[in-house]
């Protein structure tokens, strides 16, 4: 797993083995170095998966050769097509023409710009390229392709050295630190510390050898695991223990940016269980992404600007897990065995502990639980990102104080009755984890008088070094009861974020809002009479839930000019909880808006990449259009329609997050024009 390097002062040296480091720094040359040792920002992926594993049938790469991976997958993404005699001829030098033409075919499969790689290396000649020269060319291929978003940048600085992840590296060759200039020095070091190069035995480089094609195809393919490039379709791979990330390509490669995303996952034993016999899911699976296995809902997450999406798989107790990863359309469904369904076996093991976390299995909205039920709370260490986490060496403890309190015919609370409390020290197990019941028997067992409860208090702290929480667990309640079911919260979704207004007062615009009804255990209320109200609204509309707690509610908004309204639903008759949304109303720009903001950016309130919209204050909430035809800039920097869409959508979702948007050139009336739009970060 790729960790962190700190930086060397300038000037200082690094010993390398023994008394080999006096006689290898020469003068004039950079500070001395250790002798490769861990290449520390190697990657467990690559770009060489799934149909890039295929084989393109070179006649002398045979099976068992050493580079057959490697050449099918460039032969895979285009980078070499081989000869036209059906050979790739691996053992033959890599002439200055063939590298010029590998680097600009991978530097666009990369997403990197091929001139700021080949710069000013000779594009023609037949002399064989050395491995020194090859160093140089795919280090700028990194630093072109890689960014503050990627898992490892690489940078070329001012000075010619490269930097990765924002350090210079802290090994380097011996031949190569003592023979070559600075930038191809500190290339081969980056190349070390990503593990794409590795060298040729005794901590040399051997930068004057020369580059067989075989060679070179090894080199670049593991450059590419660093870069954007994975095959066309879907692809799942993992990074991290208990994380995955799930990659989206188009026909050219390129990552397709906000698509949408199902994913779902079971124990690998049981993974010919995961579907039915009519290849549908089978509620074994787990959903790692949505409310839906088998099925693109509402809830199920996007790709960002690279193509990817990395999630955290659900805690489990199972060591291995296999994951399934498809995309499509909302509400599209997908069956076993069909196109576009891809599985990959992933480790759930845990990583090294940093912090805990406490939960406990009460349902969601839920406040109490029936008596006779039994809530589970777990203790669970947790590393990064919250991924599930093993015990440190030393073990890990923590103290668990229980309290209960009895209320008969009466709400309970701890001035009530004191039945049952209990301390008790508990080590994690193997798997990082501590599991305890809480009970609730109803101490009364009469069907007549109040409702009777039973208050549970849990308080967890750490004992000696023990990770510890980001926030005190101190009495927490839990409360069994046989209280008859009432509605206690209101959540109120709309179905998108803004409509356009009426262009006609006497033409008002329909709205729906989605309420649903949950009762103080968590489960949707049935019969309730939701009563809709808004800032526009002359009068209430109201709706009844059904048996899923929900109520779709219509109303019509007959304003024609952009504004905001507040929705809220409450319970009729006035008692209750209530819920709220936000919702906006958009109108067109006035003609000058429309041709050019003159500089200016305005704030970005909504979008919809599949109407090609975007909402921007503009004092009331306005509509500009973009299409393909457009250029879009991205903090300055041209980017692709795809990277523009995929920030709109994952920067809004971000609640702290704010955009700004300004445009120029703009022709609302000619469909060809050339509009320049500015989205500022």
């Amino acid at each position: 797993m790729p960790q962190p390097v700190t930086k060397r002062r300038p000037g200082t040296s690094i010993l390398a083995v023994g008394a080999l480091v006096a006689s290898l720094v020469a003068v004039g040359a950079r500070p001395g170095a250790t002798v490769e040792t861990v290449a520390d920002h190697a990657t467990p992926v690559t770009a060489c998966v799934s149909d890039a594993t295929e084989d393109w049938m070179f006649d002398d790469v045979s099976q068992g050769h050493f580079f057959r991976g490697a050449i099918n997958c460039l032969a895979y993404y285009g980078v070499t097509e081989g000869y036209g005699d059906g050979t790739f001829r691996p053992s033959r030098n890599v002439s200055r023409f063939e590298m010029v033409l590998f680097m600009e075919r991978s530097a666009r499969i990369a997403g990197a710009n091929p001139a700021d790689v080949v710069q000013d290396f000779a594009t023609t000649g037949s002399d064989p390229v050395n491995r020194a020269d090859m160093a140089l060319l795919i280090a700028r291929l990194l630093a072109s392709a890689t960014g503050n978003d990627s898992r490892v940048n690489v940078v070329l600085e001012s000075g010619g050295i490269f930097t990765v992840g924002g350090t210079e590296p802290d090994d380097a060759f011996i031949d190569s630190r003592r023979s070559q200039p600075v930038a191809k020095d500190s290339a081969a070091s980056a190349l070390f510390e990503l593990g794409v190069a590795k060298g040729t035995g005794g901590g040399n480089f051997s930068p004057e050898g020369h580059v067989t094609r075989g060679e070179m195809a090894a080199f670049i393919t593991r450059a590419l695991a660093h870069t954007t490039a994975r095959p066309e379709g879907v692809t799942v791979q993992q990074y991290l223990p208990g994380e995955v990330t799930v990659s989206v390509r188009d026909e050219d490669f390129a990552p397709v940016a906000n698509a949408d995303l199902d994913v779902f996952s079971i124990a690998t034993p049981d993974a010919h269980r995961a579907f039915r016999s009519d290849g549908s899911c089978s509620s074994l699976v787990t959903d790692e992404s949505g409310t839906q296995s088998c099925e693109i809902d509402r809830l199920d997450s996007v790709t960002g600007r690279d193509g990817d999406l990395t999630i955290s798989l659900a805690p489990t107790d199972e060591p291995e897990l296999t994951v399934w990863a498809w995309t499509g359309e909302l509400g599209d469904v997908i069956r076993n065995g069909e196109a576009g369904l891809v599985s990959v076996g992933v480790t759930a093991q845990g990583v090294e502990a940093t912090g805990v976390k406490v939960t406990n299995s009460l349902p969601e909205n839920a406040t109490h639980v029936r008596f006779g039920s039994t809530v589970t709370v777990t203790v669970q260490l947790v590393g990064v990102n919250g991924l599930r986490a093993v015990p440190p060496e030393d073990g890990a403890s923590y103290t668990i104080v229980k309290e209960a309190f009895t209320a008969i015919n009466g709400s309970a609370s701890p001035s009530s009755n004191l039945t049952q409390r209990s301390t008790e020290v508990v080590a994690v197990d193997s798997t990082g984890k501590i599991e305890f019941p809480l009970d609730g028997v109803d101490p009364d067992g009469s069907a007549t008088g109040a409702a009777d409860e039973i208050l549970w208090r849990y308080t967890v702290t750490p004992v000696g070094d023990s990770p510890t929480f980001d926030v005190p667990v101190e009495n927490v309640r839990v409360v069994f009861t046989d209280a008859d079911p009432v509605a206690t919260t209101i959540d109120l979704v709309t179905q998108v974020k803004y409509l356009r207004v009426a262009r006609s007062s006497s033409r008002p615009v329909s709205n729906v809002v989605i309420a649903t009804v949950n009762d103080q255990y968590g489960q949707p209320f049935r019969g309730a009479r939701v009563q809709l109200t808004s800032t526009s609204l002359l009068s209430p509309v109201s709706g009844t839930t059904g048996s899923s707690g929900t109520a779709r509610i219509g109303y019509q908004h007959s304003g024609t000019t952009g504004s905001r309204e507040m929705l809220t639903a409450s319970l009729a008759g006035g008692s209750g909880p209530t819920g709220t949304v936000d919702f906006l109303w958009a109108e067109d720009p006035t003609f000058g808006f429309e041709e050019t903001t003159s500089g200016g950016t305005y704030e970005v309130l909504a979008a919809d990449p599949r109407r090609n919209e975007v909402v921007v204050d503009l004092g009331t909430p306005t509509v500009v259009v973009y299409d393909g035809n457009d250029r879009f800039r991205l903090d300055g920097t041209i980017v692709s329609l795809s990277l523009f869409e995929s920030v709109l959508a994952n920067e809004l979702d971000d609640e702290v997050s704010i955009l700004l948007l300004g445009w120029s050139s703009r022709d609302p009336d000619d469909q060809a024009d050339r509009t320049d739009w500015f989205l500022v970060t």
